[in-house]
């Protein structure tokens, strides 16, 4: 009885590691021959025992299955030579930052930003041509006010104004222009780029060959890219321009005005 039990374990122990070995799977060659190598090494420590009890049926049949074995891994091992070595996973291709734009110094180099304006003062018929230099907030005055670096501007200019003053008298003067700016939030217009400036002027040279008078200007403007190279910009203004020296009426060209122009860097 005993040894019927005996038998019958074996023949479990034989019939489990049988379908280990032998069952269809989707393991590689080498993977097949570790399994069959590890029930190879099991059939022998069986072999061993079974030769030590006597037992030549069993010792028989664990032979028979072991030849199996033997064939099945030769079989295995022309497997794994005809898929040839593994395939090198090759590594990740590197991530390439593209290098940030470089920040263009302007049309010749010089990181200069300038504006351009053609104006008319209607109260006079006066034609206004400016230019200028646009500076940043070098007195750090937004931060000052709790606003951002860039909302405040300076303007330096020079211009030329040619019209009638408000005697109808025929007057020109060529005045420089000293002007701050306030750039109001976006959100305010609807997205749209808007500013508040004003200034003072001073004619270097003017009607009757002379220097003229100090003088003002106020205006509010907007500004967007149109494709020009910069920002373009349209302003309703009210410019008082000076021309003769040391008087207020007989050569003052003021009025409200209306201003176009664009800023360019150079």
């Amino acid at each position: 009885m005993k040894k019927a039990v005996a038998l019958l374990t074996v023949l479990a122990f034989v019939v489990v590691l049988a379908a280990s070995v032998y069952a269809e799977d989707t393991r590689s060659a080498a993977e097949k021959i570790a399994s069959g190598q590890e029930y190879l090494n099991a059939l022998d420590t069986k072999i061993i025992k079974y030769r030590k009890l006597g037992n030549n049926t069993m010792v028989a049949k664990l032979q028979a299955e072991k030849k199996s074995t033997l064939a099945k891994l030769a079989a295995w091992k022309a497997e794994m030579a005809a898929e040839g070595p593994a395939p090198v996973t090759p590594p990740p291709a590197p991530v390439i930052k593209a290098a940030p734009a470089p920040v263009s110094a302007g049309l010749f180099g010089w990181g200069l930003n300038t504006g351009y304006t053609v104006g008319y003062i209607a109260g006079n018929s006066v034609t206004l041509l400016r230019a200028d230099m646009i500076l940043g907030d070098g007195l750090g005055l937004g931060s000052l006010l709790g606003m951002g670096s860039d909302t405040i501007n300076w303007k330096i200019g020079l211009g030329g104004a040619m019209g009638t003053d408000v005697n109808g008298t025929s007057a020109k003067a060529i005045p420089l222009f000293i002007d701050g700016i306030i750039n109001i939030p976006a959100d305010l217009l609807g997205g749209v780029q808007s500013y508040l400036g004003g200034g003072v002027n001073y004619a270097l040279y003017g009607t009757g060959s002379t220097t003229g008078s100090y003088g003002g200007e106020v205006y509010l403007g907007i500004k967007g890219d149109i494709g020009l190279g910069g920002n373009s910009y349209l302003e309703v203004s009210w410019s008082d321009i000076r021309s003769g020296s040391g008087v207020t009426t007989p050569y003052s060209m003021k009025g409200v005005g209306v201003n176009v122009g664009t800023q360019l860097m150079l």
